[in-house]
């Protein structure tokens, strides 16, 4: 676990998209419920909802977080990205959701 967190690190450091999500923070909107994701350069991360995990990167460039409750998701970076881009996805539970970068307080 530790060596896959630290190279998900090392390759987080040369990657644009990566750096967006932790200098900034990620909106995510359900429909329903929207709250707000803090992403850590360390591959922890917490939410608005006072939730967090850990994040890492893929052997398929994807961005995936396991969070602390067990639940595992994992998305492609988008290229360029930066504060206001949206874009939807899917949660965890395959649901539809928007995402979109803001700037972190």
């Amino acid at each position: 676990m530790l060596s896959t967190l630290l190279a998900s690190v090392m390759l987080s450091a040369a990657n644009p998209a990566v750096d967006a999500l932790t200098e900034n923070a990620l909106q995510v909107d359900t429909g329903s419920v929207t709250y707000i994701v803090f992403f850590e350069a360390d591959g922890s991360y917490t939410t608005s909802m006072g939730s967090g995990g850990t994040w890492t990167i893929n052997e398929d460039g994807e961005f995936c977080v396991s969070s602390a409750t067990g639940d595992d998701n994992c998305q492609p970076l988008m290229d360029g990205m930066s504060v206001g881009d949206s874009w939807d996805g899917e949660n965890a539970a395959g649901d539809p959701v928007t995402f979109t970068l803001i700037a972190r307080d």
